[in-house]
């Protein structure tokens, strides 16, 4: 029995002809260059969807939007976000231009909109600072500002005021003071028309008190010539 002996791979690939040995450095070569393609494709289009997985919420749109002149105050704010948020630490603050917050309670989340309840608005501009808390749990941020401008209707109303003290004013400067300068003169006439009633009556009274002082004088004087 012949015995066996074990043939090294490279007398074994060298005892191949050589045709059939470019051939299988060719099929090598593509099977390299395919699985290289595959690993470079597969890598581009995890490249491309990382983006969009990690991108966070948005805000879409709002009522009233930004820069808005309203002649209506709004009773609230509604933010509309572009996935549902997280109901975890949002928060909407509307500050006039002093500055203020005039926010008197917490905003409602329904879904992927905000609503945050206004107080009573006066004319003016207000800005608006929101706080939301994306679907990814990332926090996100913005601003924006709104502008009430609302008839006034106690213009009117106050313009009726204003000419009746014109007119009452009016009324004691005609009537009034004519009644009172009147009184005084009145009184002053009757004084004077009394004034010689009164010195006549002193005179025939004086005339009259020497009349019998000069009739008792006499009757004393002719007495005292009788005795």
């Amino acid at each position: 029995m012949p015995s066996l002996s074990a043939t090294p791979f490279s007398r074994q690939l060298s005892s191949v002809p050589r045709s059939q040995s470019a051939a299988f450095r060719r099929l090598l070569a593509f099977r390299a260059f395919l699985l290289a393609a595959l690993l470079f494709t597969g890598f581009g289009t995890a490249l491309m969807a990382a983006p969009a997985a990690l991108a966070h919420d948005e805000l879409v749109s709002s009522t009233p939007a930004d820069g808005t002149v309203l002649e209506e105050a709004p009773a609230e704010l509604e933010l509309v976000f572009s996935s549902e948020l997280m109901d975890i630490g949002n928060k909407v603050i509307v500050a006039d231009a002093a500055g203020t917050d005039l926010v008197e309670s917490e905003p409602v989340l329904n879904r992927e909109t905000l609503v945050q309840a206004l107080p009573a608005l006066e004319n003016g501009t207000y800005q608006v600072n929101w706080r939301a808390v994306s679907s990814d749990g990332h926090p996100i941020t913005g601003t924006f500002s709104f502008t009430v401008d609302a008839p006034v209707p106690a213009a009117a109303e106050t313009s009726a005021p204003a000419g009746a003290p014109t007119e009452s004013a009016s009324a004691p400067a005609t009537a009034e003071p004519t009644a009172e300068s009147s009184g005084p003169a009145a009184t002053e006439e009757s004084v004077a028309s009394h004034v010689p009633w009164a010195l006549g009556g002193a005179a025939v009274g004086a005339i009259v008190a020497l009349a019998v002082w000069a009739a008792v004088a006499q009757l004393k004087k002719r007495r005292g010539a009788g005795s």
